[in-house]
């Protein structure tokens, strides 16, 4: 995996998958720019994945048979439309939609790049996600901050929409936060800003799985540079965490009657727990169901909604068990859990410590979110399952990796 300057085959990935972000942004307002970005994009991330790039195994033995054993189960989740007798539609198979049938061929096309892939390209474009997060920020001001926030469910699910746009790229500078002391000084100025101002939003907005997703990646990220450093002891760590805590208590506190009023008014509600019971009682009796799933197309009963018929749960393991069953939950968090264990327990080096916190981070996920996508942070995902499977990679020193990503 040699250091490459050029833009590479992988980078013309990584900007056509920032192409079909931004088209999907454009879905309600105006199909036609929609349709075209992200067409463009899927056209960019095809064409280099499949015709331009050659694979290498970063693994071996179980854990490859393993690998192997789930591109071929998403590859019968995806194709199970056409053999079976259940009628046939379109939904799962969406250009537009992450969380369809693209999202299900993204390991692999992760896996054809593997040796292609630029460490640098990884922090570089994270870094632009950055920046395209604080303009969408900006242009969605209004719409996010100057509104009441006395909602019915349906204006909410609206202003959710609103705020998610930037938030999308906002929350994908948690990678360079885990990874803060192997990128220049600027990265680090757009990882935490927008780090913090994800988590603001999220706040603000009263996205609760956001918060909790943001405080996951901060006590990680706290937990990897403070607590396993060697620099001083364990008692002045402790101590020095402190009045970090206490300002950051204190900023809430001091807000928390105004700008953060309608998320702690939320902070007690289960808006969920509906949704999970129908969907439990949807699968009741289907022990066939429950093991393998209902495919790309599998949907569950929901009354709660116009459409009944939901093809999507907002629970990740609820998700990866309705389209794949418990088979596919199951090889999931077995190939994140064993990169994630061999990433941090048998490496020489913090980078693959990092990466593994964000694969744990991700397994965590799979309670509020998680949902697998076909975009920039799903790739970065099984981006740290190959780099934490990768031996060669694990047994770099820092300053290795340093001289290697030649920032400086």
């Amino acid at each position: 995996m040699k250091q490459n300057t050029i833009f590479s085959s992988f980078d013309w990935m990584l900007f056509g998958f920032i192409l079909h972000a931004i088209g999907g942004i454009f879905f309600n307002s105006s199909k036609t720019i929609c349709y075209t970005l992200c067409g463009f994009g899927l056209v960019i991330i095809f064409f280099n994945a499949f015709f331009q790039m050659q694979n290498i195994i970063p693994f071996k033995g179980f854990v490859l048979s393993l690998f192997i054993l789930y591109l071929l189960w998403s590859i019968l989740i995806i194709i199970r439309p056409f053999f079976s007798t259940e009628s046939f539609t379109l939904d799962g198979f969406s250009l537009i939609s992450p969380f369809t049938w693209l999202s299900y061929i993204t390991p692999l096309i992760v896996f054809l790049g593997f040796r292609h892939l630029s460490l640098r390209s990884i922090f570089k474009f994270s870094y632009i996600y950055g920046i395209i997060g604080i303009v969408l920020l900006i242009l969605n001001y209004r719409g996010i901050f100057a509104v009441d926030q006395n909602f019915d469910s349906d204006e909410y699910k609206e202003y959710i929409g609103v705020a998610g746009i930037p938030m999308e790229f906002l929350s994908l500078s948690s990678f360079m936060v885990l990874c803060y002391s192997f990128v220049p000084s600027r990265y680090k100025l757009i990882a935490f800003s927008t780090m913090f101002l994800s988590l603001f939003v999220a706040l603000f907005t009263a996205r609760r799985s956001m918060v909790f997703m943001s405080v996951i990646i901060l006590v990680f990220t706290f937990y990897l540079y403070v607590i396993t450093s060697k620099k001083s002891s364990s008692f002045i760590k402790f101590f020095s965490a402190i009045p970090i805590f206490i300002i950051g208590f204190t900023i809430f506190n001091s807000y928390a009657n105004t700008t953060f009023s309608f998320f702690l008014s939320r902070l007690g509600e289960n808006t969920r727990v509906g949704v999970v019971e129908y969907f439990y009682k949807s699968f009741q009796g289907e022990t066939l169901d429950w093991i393998i799933g209902r495919g790309i197309n599998g949907t569950y009963d929901c009354p709660i909604f116009e459409n009944s018929n939901r093809g999507m749960i907002e629970t990740g393991y609820l998700h990866l068990i309705l389209k794949g069953g418990i088979i596919n939950l199951v090889l999931y968090f077995l190939l994140l859990a064993h990169s994630a264990y061999v990433g941090f327990f048998r490496t020489n080096n913090m980078l693959t410590k990092a990466m593994a916190f964000y694969l744990v981070a991700h397994i965590i996920y799979l309670v509020p979110w998680g949902l697998p996508s076909f975009n920039f942070e799903y790739t970065i995902v099984w981006i740290c399952v190959f780099y934490c499977q990768s031996k060669e990679w694990r047994m770099y020193p820092d300053r290795v990796i340093i001289k290697h990503l030649n920032f400086h």
